[in-house]
């Protein structure tokens, strides 16, 4: 049984046409990534030690998953012994219920969010908000887009596809509604200064900090969050109570594994050495200790993963979530994030969003979303054969009636007629005969969509003009000026 992944709203077709059509988006996508994927080869080239240890880390990661339940096991008793708690959640519900059931424990109301892409999965904001809960992202790219109510667009940048005029309208109106002072200008200081302001006070007035976790390390039940900003200490060390979101693939073995581990992210993601901000959770305060929270809770998040363990998915648990994948995709280079529907996107999520929320629901990710350019799989700093995957999850839909039986007779009719040389020439002709009214300038333009095979022809050529076929064939002049066949 799979987890749980909010299912879009839209089709494809229609979330990549919004996309399409949005020059600003496209713009903004493309500078992110195109920026991020040559800061990520600069770091490479000027680190020699990089690709070896990245072998180390892929070594690493693998050898943790295949023992997952045993670190799991000694994660969750090393976190005990040191005064935390653990639970074990399932999927989405489980989560908000044990965080509904500690904010009424404390009579809490205000929760502040370190940036977190399993609370995103399981849509726990929403979750929290329905419960009473007054919620605040502290993530800067994370508050830009919950001010724009909507979901991240890139896996290490949220607001990846926002211009710095959107941010300050944003900003602008929300000082508005608070009565404070708007940004100065659109200057990214200015725009920086604003937020902290408005943030500052959210930090000092929660009663509840929630974050993710990059890693935990089993061997001492030590929770690893590496960031870029300092709202990830503020929001695990100023609130009485810390709500750590897990997902479970993020238990590693040892400090040592750790050690290899960390580089990982931010070489393939940010082109950084490390991260900013390196911080270390080993449980809640202690006697004598001035900061850190009163409480300290590990929800350990399945949602679907621990099914993938000992299948030809496997690997996929081994991701980091550096993001490296998307910045070379060509598909989320023109598109973004949002076109997919998912809350993981480019050639992950294509991979991610089947296997956790069920191949039905996700079908036309696989299908419509990828190039099968490979550039995916030479990216990914953990080897994730994400190319092999889309094209398993293909033959998928396939085998479990998936696609649609129409498109499904489309091609079983044209293999068959290209089985055959006789089949391949009457086709060949046919389409010469019914070309004609679509050919402008010497090109295939738009077709309409009723038109056999059932939409292929007009879905390809919507986007692209393609050459009509020849008035003479390469066979057909041969035995024009040959006299052989």
């Amino acid at each position: 049984m799979a987890g749980f992944l909010p299912a879009p709203a839209t089709p494809w077709p229609e979330r990549r046409d919004r996309a399409l059509a949005d020059r600003t988006l496209r713009g903004a996508i493309s500078r992110t990534t195109h920026h991020l994927a040559a800061q990520r080869r600069e770091a490479y080239a000027g680190y020699p030690r990089g690709e070896e240890l990245q072998e180390q880390a892929l070594a690493s990661r693998r050898a943790g998953v295949a023992r997952l339940d045993e670190l799991i096991a000694t994660a969750s008793r090393n976190v005990e012994a040191r005064g935390g708690r653990v639970v074990r959640a399932a999927g989405p519900l489980d989560v908000a219920r044990h965080v509904l059931d500690v904010a009424r424990r404390r009579n809490a109301l205000r929760v502040v969010k370190s940036k977190s892409m399993a609370t995103e999965e399981i849509e726990l904001n929403r979750r929290l908000e329905a419960g009473g809960l007054k919620v605040r992202e502290t993530d800067l790219g994370e508050y830009i887009i919950q001010l724009a109510g909507e979901h991240p667009s890139h896996i290490i940048v949220p607001a990846a596809h926002k211009t710095r005029g959107q941010i300050r309208e944003l900003f602008d109106a929300e000082a508005r509604a608070v009565g404070t002072a708007p940004p100065a200008d659109e200057s990214t200081p200015a725009l920086t200064a604003f937020a902290r302001r408005q943030l500052r006070e959210d930090f000092l007035r929660a009663d509840i900090g929630i974050s993710g976790g990059n890693y935990l390390v089993a061997e001492t039940g030590t929770l690893v969050l590496i960031t870029n900003e300092g709202n990830g200490r503020m929001s695990t060390t100023l609130p009485p109570v810390h709500i750590a979101v897990v997902g479970i693939d993020k238990v590693v073995a040892s400090w040592a594994d750790l050690g290899v581990l960390l580089q990982q992210a931010p070489l393939s993601g940010t082109g950084q050495r490390l991260t900013t901000y390196v911080s270390l959770i080993s449980g809640p305060r202690r006697a004598g200790e001035l900061d850190g929270p009163d409480e300290f809770h590990l929800v350990l998040l399945d949602n679907g993963r621990h099914e993938l363990l000992d299948t030809e998915y496997a690997d996929t648990l081994t991701c980091i979530r550096c993001g490296s994948c998307l910045n070379v995709c060509p598909v989320f280079r023109t598109v973004g994030g949002h076109a997919y529907g998912s809350v993981y996107s480019g050639p992950i999520g294509i991979v991610l969003t089947p296997l956790l929320g069920g191949l039905a629901q996700a079908a036309e990710l696989p299908e419509s979303a990828c190039t099968l350019c490979h550039a995916c799989r030479d990216a990914c700093p953990m080897d994730i054969d994400l190319p092999q995957h889309i094209l398993s999850l293909r033959e998928r839909e396939v085998t479990e009636g998936l696609t649609a039986r129409s498109l499904d007779l489309t091609y079983e009719v044209w293999a068959r007629l290209w089985a055959s040389p006789a089949g391949y020439r009457s086709t060949t002709r046919l389409a010469r005969l019914g070309q004609r009214a679509y050919v402008r300038n010497g090109t295939l333009g738009r077709v309409p969509g009723h038109l056999p095979p059932p939409g292929l022809l007009a879905g390809w050529l919507s986007t692209r003009d393609a050459p009509p076929v020849a008035a003479e064939t390469f066979h057909e002049w041969w035995a024009r000026t040959r006299g052989e066949t």
